[in-house]
């Protein structure tokens, strides 16, 4: 009995806290419902799905995707217009250019036009482009090109209710770019993209840019060697053997940065070529470092010279940069040809010394004079003139101005030749003194001495390399 009445009390307390769910506006509110919303044209989205189908099913029907519109007519017109989204390189070796781009095509298809009271258009995949005629557009100045297929194939297809269809495409395309590297790397280069279709001729298809902004670039589009600057667009018709075809152009001006070239080459060997005019400061007698300084910048001129052109494409011209390296090799070669030069010069000083008067009266060939009575008249004053002057210029000479004063006080020899007497007498008092024979030095060599050589040197290469400098910049940046 007790246990009866305890479960009524608690029961009755559950049903009192907590009432039964019951419908409430609260509850309606959330409750889900089905839409009853009228679409456009007043119709459901089911229904509207159901007449797209039956739509294209009826336009696809009525299409042959194997003669272009207007067959037998008037040719077709094609607009074209391209977003650049990336310039990933410019390469001067391979000459050639990559950029993925956004190419939107327009053109006029009557056979896809139906009948609607109100502007409309249908976006369709991918999958109706095999259904339907499209133009054979291609690019007759590419190397390679692509879609892109991540995370489906990036392409739309666009349907008025007038025929007018809109086909954009999303690709990356590497095109031919013939460069002129005279100038390089002070260079500008235009490359361009062609668009053309590949089988009709104008009498079928003629191309049109797209307004006057065809071609545009996202600004966020930037190059790492290359400044992109103005582009432009235009159209033409071109011959060839199977007949006209139209053609549009869009031209991209790169103009090259030289900064990376500075750091790289210019200011290198610039320096390199500083570096050899040291030589021109050191000691004649240091030829060990005059000789390490020169053939050490030879060869780094010529190891420079040899990488900087393995990365560039092998052309018959002659391109800026050569110009630069050649005249800083021929610098660097002429400081070292310069000691060359300093070695000979020194050379033949010590190997033709100046001879002094003193030194050739003591010769054997002085010495072996034979006397003759003509010879004495005179004599005496001029070889004692000629000592006190020796004497005077040079002490140092005193030991040998002893000798020949001893060979002067020798007695007089005599010995029968024809019946004359021929003496050997005392030749410094008694011998008129002959000039000294002198050996002149053959051409300007002969009045040069290395110092001299040392100190134009100094000045001629630096002002030489300042001048080449300013012609150079100064002719290269305004070509």
């Amino acid at each position: 009995m007790m246990t009866w009445l305890l479960w009524s009390l608690l029961i009755g307390y559950v049903t009192t806290e907590h009432p039964p769910l019951m419908k409430s506006d609260k509850l309606i509110e959330y409750a889900p419902q089905a839409s009853t919303e009228p679409t456009l044209g007043g119709e459901s989205n089911e229904n509207l799905e159901n007449n797209v189908t039956r739509l294209l099913d009826k336009l696809i029907a009525s299409h042959d995707r194997r003669i272009r519109p207007n067959y037998g007519g008037p040719p077709i017109e094609v607009n074209i217009t391209a977003h650049v989204t990336t310039i990933s390189a410019v390469s001067e070796v391979s000459m050639d250019y990559t950029l993925d781009l956004y190419l939107r095509q327009i053109w006029k298809d009557p056979r896809l036009a139906w009948e609607s009271d109100v502007e409309d258009s249908l976006t369709i995949g991918i999958d109706m482009v095999k259904t339907i005629w499209t133009p054979d557009t291609f690019f007759p100045n590419e190397k390679k090109s692509f879609f892109h297929e991540a995370t489906s194939h990036n392409s739309f297809l666009r349907i008025d209710n007038h025929g007018n269809v809109l086909r954009s495409i999303r690709l990356t395309v590497t095109a031919n770019c013939p460069m002129s590297l005279h100038t390089f790397p002070l260079d500008r280069q235009e490359c361009a993209l062609e668009v053309e279709s590949y089988g009709y001729s104008t009498k079928d298809i003629i191309y049109h840019w797209h307004g006057t902004n065809a071609v545009t670039i996202d600004e966020n589009v930037h190059l790492a060697h290359f400044t992109i600057g103005e582009h432009k667009h235009i159209e033409r018709t071109i011959s060839l053997s199977t007949g006209n075809y139209s053609r549009l152009t869009a031209y991209f001006l790169f103009k090259r940065n030289i900064g990376f070239y500075l750091i790289q080459i210019y200011f290198p060997s610039s320096l390199i070529v500083v570096i050899s005019w040291v030589s021109f400061w050191l000691n004649r007698e240091a030829v060990q470092a005059r000789v390490a300084i020169g053939v050490t910048t030879v060869l780094t001129m010529t190891t420079l010279m040899t990488s900087t052109n393995a990365s560039l494409p092998k052309v018959s011209y002659v391109k800026s940069l050569d110009v630069f390296l050649g005249v800083c090799f021929f610098i660097v070669f002429a400081s070292l040809l310069e000691y060359a030069a300093i070695g000979y010069l020194m050379k033949r000083n010590r190997s033709v010394p100046a001879a002094s008067p003193v030194q050739y009266y003591e010769t054997e060939e002085f010495f072996e004079i034979q006397c003759h009575p003509k010879f004495v008249r005179g004599a005496i004053n001029y070889c004692d003139g000629v000592l006190k002057r020796e004497a005077s210029r040079k002490k140092s000479r005193n030991r040998r101005d002893s000798s020949m004063k001893n060979y002067q006080n020798n007695n007089i020899h005599h010995r029968p030749s024809d019946g004359h007497v021929d003496q050997r007498i005392p030749l410094l008092s008694m011998v008129p003194m002959p000039p000294i024979p002198f050996k002149p030095q053959n051409g300007a060599w002969g009045k040069v001495r290395p110092a001299q050589v040392d100190l134009f040197s100094r000045f001629a290469f630096p002002i030489f390399f300042v001048i080449f400098h300013i012609v150079y910049w100064t002719y290269y940046i305004n070509q």
